[in-house]
């Protein structure tokens, strides 16, 4: 009998978080979906779990795993895909909070619920961590400092995870998308026009991204068909950083 795969996403209201948490569900997997918002999630159902937290608190990542644990015995995957952003301003004009917000729900939430899902994956011999970074990891633009040193950190992370934990069966990477259209995207630019009109050029392909792309992408890394494969970033930009 194939088991069911246990899988937490951070972050899964959004678009790539709740595609991901669709196509997890749609495939016959088991998602605990981590946010602090649900209106574009699926209902609570034997197989699917919304855990509403704030994973900038450090005793809400540890609640958010072991609530997944209680509910269905295990971890296999977990994605870290949860992220904000600040205004768009240089160090000078950003403030601390600002700064420490972003760290906290980019970076330092990735360390926590990554700690406590390592303790619970080798208790099955196992598993995966996939942290969501973004091209922005690799190279700068203007008016994302924070946001730009948080996923280079989460990709730092990602080779960490997996150079201390390979000999335990857990395998970690990082995938950096680059511009995806999604709801936050919408928002900042005021819709479908000025997002490409500002960003699709950026990309060799010519175009913004979609969730579906990513997360297909996601699901592919994190499967046993890409078991061969820890400790990397894998660039879905469309050619924005071979610019």
């Amino acid at each position: 009998m194939v088991r069911s795969l246990v899988v937490l996403i951070t972050g899964a209201n959004g678009g790539i978080g709740s595609t991901l948490c669709r196509k997890y569900l749609s495939d016959g997997s088991v998602v605990a979906a981590v946010d602090m918002r649900h209106d574009t999630l699926p209902a609570q159902s034997q197989n699917f779990l919304h855990i509403e937290a704030d994973i900038a608190r450090a005793t809400a990542c540890n609640d958010a795993i072991e609530r997944c644990l209680a509910r269905f015995g295990r971890l296999d995957v977990l994605i870290n895909n949860a992220a904000t952003v600040t205004r768009g301003v240089d160090c000078t004009e950003l403030e601390e909070e600002e700064w420490d917000r972003t760290i906290d729900v980019n970076l330092k939430a990735a360390y926590l619920l990554s700690r406590h899902a390592i303790i619970a994956m080798r208790r099955n011999g196992g598993g995966v961590i996939v942290n969501i970074a973004s091209q922005l990891g690799h190279v700068a633009t203007k008016g994302r400092i924070a946001y730009s040193v948080s996923k280079a950190g989460l990709i730092a992370l990602t080779r960490s995870l997996a150079v201390d934990h390979a000999d335990e069966g857990i395998r970690a990477v990082s995938v950096s998308p680059g511009a995806v259209m999604t709801g936050r995207l919408l928002d900042r630019f005021g819709g479908t026009d000025a997002a490409n009109a500002a960003l699709a050029s950026k990309h060799l392909v010519g175009r913004i991204g979609k969730a579906d792309e990513i997360a297909d992408f996601v699901m592919f890394v994190a499967s046993g068909k890409a078991g061969f494969s820890t400790g990397c970033d894998y660039l879905v930009d469309g050619g924005y950083t071979a610019i």
